[in-house]
C-alpha cells in the first residue's frame, strides 16, 4: 500500500505549516496549496520534501484529484474586518471559498476524506463551561458567524452528497511559526513576541479570564488523529481542555522574559466581539488516543525561543 497523498491547503501558515511537518513524519506524501509564497519560511527546514500549489483557494478545480486526505486550514483570522469596512473579506475566504472547495471534491475527487478547520468562536460566549459540541453556538462577529455558516456548508454537502467530512473546532493555538502577529490576531504570540523585544505585556482585565491554549504541534497532531481514527459524525474540538486563568500564562511570559504588565482597557470594540471565558471538552478527542505532549510553560519557552531565533529578520 501507498503512501497516504495529502493536501494542505494554506500548508504554509501558522497550523499548516506544522501539520505538513507532522504528516511528513508520518509518511504521508504532502502537497501544500497557498495563495502565496509570503510564508515559504515557515517550511523551509523540510521545503524539498513537498509539492507547492501557488493558487487562490477560489479557483480550485482539479488539483484536488488523487488525493486521499485534504485539510483545508485556510480562511480569514480574526473580527475586526467589519469595522475595517471589508465585512465581505470573511464571507468570500471563509464562505465562498469553501463552497469553491466543496465543488471541486464534488467534482473531481468525491472519495476524499476532508477535515474543515473551523473555530471556538462559533460559540460566542458560552454559557456554561467546558463547551461541547452541543453547546449553543452564538457568534458575537463576522469571523464567527462566517465559520459557523461554512461548517453548515460542510454538513449540507456531507449529507446531500454522501461526502466524507470531518469538522475541527481549534482554541487557542499559539507556537513558532506564528509570523503575523498582532493585538487582533494572535494575541499571545504578540504578546511573547513583544516580551522578546524586552516590551511590557498590555493586559486586558487582569487576565481574569479562563483560555483554552494548545501549543500548535499538539494541535496539529490532533488533525492527524481525527483524520486517522475520527468519526465524521463528530465535532472535534482541538483544545486542552483544562480551565487556565490567562493572567497564569502572562505570569509564565514575565518569569522567562523579566518584563513588566500594565494593565489597560479593553478597547470598545473587543468588547462587544471578545469572548470572556472559554474552555472546550476535549474527550471525545483523548477518545481517539490523543494527549498533548507540550506543557503551556515548555510551549511558551519554544515560543520565546522561536521569536529570538528571527530577531533582527523578521522580528520587531
Amino acid at each position: 500500500m501507498g503512501s497516504t497523498k495529502t493536501l494542505i491547503i494554506g500548508g504554509l501558515g501558522f497550523i499548516g505549516s506544522h501539520l505538513a511537518e507532522e504528516c511528513l513524519h508520518k509518511g504521508h506524501k504532502v502537497t501544500i496549496m497557498s495563495r502565496s509564497m509570503s510564508k515559504i519560511d515557515n517550511i523551509k527546514p523540510f521545503a524539498d520534501q513537498v509539492d507547492l500549489i501557488i493558487k487562490d483557494l477560489a479557483d480550485i478545480g482539479d488539483e484536488v484529484a488523487g488525493f486521499d486526505l485534504i485539510f483545508n486550514m485556510a480562511g480569514s483570522t480574526d473580527n475586526y474586518s467589519i469595522i475595517e469596512d471589508e465585512p465581505y473579506k470573511d464571507i468570500d475566504m471563509n464562505c465562498t471559498k469553501t463552497i469553491a472547495l466543496l465543488e471541486a471534491i464534488k467534482k473531481y475527487n468525491h472519495n476524499v476524506k476532508l477535515l474543515f478547520a473551523s473555530t471556538f468562536f462559533v460559540n460566542g460566549n458560552p454559557k456554561q463551561l467546558p463547551v461541547t459540541e452541543d453547546s449553543l453556538c452564538e457568534p458575537l462577529g463576522l469571523y464567527g458567524a462566517t465559520r459557523l455558516a461554512a461548517e453548515h456548508f460542510c454538513k449540507i454537502y456531507k449529507r446531500v452528497f454522501d461526502m466524507d467530512i470531518f469538522i475541527l473546532r481549534f482554541t487557542n493555538v499559539f507556537g513558532a511559526n506564528e509570523r503575523s502577529v498582532g493585538s487582533k490576531k494572535a494575541g499571545f504570540n504578540f504578546m511573547i513576541q513583544q516580551a522578546c523585544l524586552g516590551k511590557p505585556i498590555k493586559l486586558y482585565d487582569n487576565g481574569d479570564f479562563y483560555r483554552d491554549y494548545i501549543y500548535v504541534s499538539d494541535a496539529a497532531k490532533a488533525c492527524l488523529t481525527v483524520a486517522e481514527k475520527g468519526n465524521n459524525n463528530q465535532i472535534y474540538y482541538i483544545g486542552r481542555g483544562e480551565f487556565v486563568k490567562f493572567k497564569e500564562l502572562v505570569d509564565l511570559v514575565v518569569k522567562h522574559t523579566g518584563v513588566k504588565v500594565i494593565p489597560i482597557d479593553p478597547p470598545d470594540f473587543h468588547k462587544r466581539v471578545g469572548i470572556k471565558d472559554f474552555v472546550c471538552d476535549n474527550s471525545p478527542l483523548k477518545e481517539l488516543g490523543w494527549q498533548p505532549e507540550i506543557s503551556l510553560d515548555e510551549g511558551i519557552k519554544r515560543t520565546i525561543d522561536y521569536y529570538k531565533s528571527i530577531e533582527g529578520n523578521s522580528l520587531g
